[in-house]
């Protein structure tokens, strides 16, 4: 969905450093459709990082920026993945419902 850039005036600050971003602001589209597109920003300030989800709706624009630690190309691969499916889910409650030990043995 292209988006004229008036329509991004409210992500012209940092939620970070609520510096103002420059011209030279890196946002990447990390996953688009129709009416939906996910940016990830970057300030050039302090280095924050958002994604932010952009819709077009009956009744206007609508976004919702969420800070985060990936990088644009940890963010795109993230979006790209394949969705959890109800099974896997059930799977990961049963493990965690049986699980006896601690959470070093668990991630080490």
């Amino acid at each position: 969905m292209p988006l004229p850039l008036e329509q991004l005036e409210p992500l012209a600050r940092c939620p970070v450093c609520n510096k103002k971003h420059r011209r030279g602001l890196r946002m990447l589209p990390v996953a688009e459709e129709e009416k939906r597109t996910m940016l990830h920003l970057t300030c050039e300030h302090c280095g924050g990082k958002t994604l932010v989800a952009i819709s077009a709706t009956p009744f206007g624009m609508v976004s919702l920026g969420v800070l985060t630690d990936l990088d644009q190309s940890e963010a795109k691969q993230a979006l790209s993945a394949e969705p959890i499916s109800a099974d896997q889910v059930i799977a990961a409650h049963q493990f965690f419902k049986q699980y006896q030990g601690g959470v070093e043995e668990l991630i080490g």
